[in-house]
This record gives C-alpha cells, structure tokens and sequence, in this order.
C-alpha cells in the first residue's frame, strides 16, 4: 500500500467509543439488590437489638395495687387510696411468724429515718389476728407505722393472693406495684428497693 493511501475506518468497541450506550448487566443489578438488602437486614438488626436492650433496662410492666379499707389494731381506719402521693411499703405479716417479728425492727427504722424526707409510709396488714393480740405487739415494739387488721383474709387471700409471710411489696405515688418480695430481707436490701422508687 502506498503512503498516500488511506486505510478504511473501522468501527470501534463500544467501550472504547466512550459515550456509553451499553446498559448494566444483570449481575450488575443483582449486586445492588443484594447490597441494598444487606443493609437493609443490618439496619433492622441494629434496631431490635436496640428495642431489646431497652426493654430490658426498664422494670417490668407495673400493675395497680388493689384498694382496700381496713381498720388498724388501735381503732383508726385507712384505705390505701387515702395513701396516694407517697410511697408505699405493704408488709403482710402475723404475731406467729419469727420473720415477721424479726423485721419488724428493720421497718421501724427504715419508717423513722426516711418516711418524712422521702414522703414514704408503711402499712402492716396482719393476716387473721385479732385486735388485742396486734395492738399488744405494736404496744410492745414501739411500731411508728399503722397496723391493720385482715379478720377474714379478704385482703391478703383474695384481693392480694399473698401464700406465705413476711410478704411485702413497694408501692409508687401513683398506686402501681414496683417491687415484690417474700421472706426477710436485710434493712439494705430494702432501702436498696425503695431507692429505685423514690
């Protein structure tokens, strides 16, 4: 060929014609598909694992604490509605229980030192004794905290199906049931309780 001659053009690869025209493949697609939903699954994970990191940092759903209205050993009479706005410690218990007995030391001083500062009260339902047996221990113990009389376990069996003593539990200043315990504890663990209350 001689050098004047020129040679035909020739078309060119589509890559190499540089203005596009060729679609993504399929694979192409399947790649973003499956990268989006990767995401999309790791994002969903984060999130109930959030959901159940929180629902296990907060207390259990609380229940509202039945109400009730009995009379004390020394005469007067309470209901626990008459209590809202403070916090409440219930302590079901009778003169026949060592532990009941045993506690009761604990209660008074957690009642003295903290009932005023920290608008707390708590209330003693005896389970089926009779007045002069229950005015007699209060008499006593010296207990600062009021006393009611159960007679025929209408509160303890039926409105809080209590199965054995000491059984107590706190109240909120709204009337719901934050902690529940059976047996004697020690006055700290009580405290420790109330605290997460108050």
């Amino acid at each position: 060929m001689g050098k004047g001659r020129m040679h035909p053009i020739l078309p060119q690869p589509a890559a190499a014609r540089g203005g596009g025209g060729r679609r993504p493949s399929a694979f192409f697609w399947v790649l973003v598909a499956l990268s989006i939903l990767t995401l999309t699954l790791g994002v969903w994970q984060w999130l109930a694992e959030r959901r159940t990191l929180a629902a296990q940092s907060r207390p259990a759903a609380a229940e509202r604490a039945p109400d009730f209205h009995l009379v004390a050993a020394d005469g007067t009479s309470l209901s626990l509605a008459d209590l809202r706005g403070q916090v409440v410690l219930l302590n079901f218990w009778a003169t026949w229980c060592p532990p009941c007995k045993a506690e009761m030391p604990d209660l008074a001083a957690l009642y003295r030192d903290y009932g005023t500062e920290h608008a707390f009260t708590i209330v003693g339902i005896n389970v089926q004794e009779g007045q002069a047996n229950v005015q007699a221990f209060a008499d006593q113990n010296a207990i600062p905290f009021p006393l009611l009389l159960d007679p025929d376990g209408a509160v303890s069996g039926k409105a809080y199906p209590i199965r054995s003593l000491p059984t107590s539990m706190i109240i909120d200043r709204d009337g719901y049931v934050r902690n529940m315990w059976t047996g004697q504890i020690p006055k700290a663990a009580m405290l420790a309780r109330l605290q997460q209350v108050w």
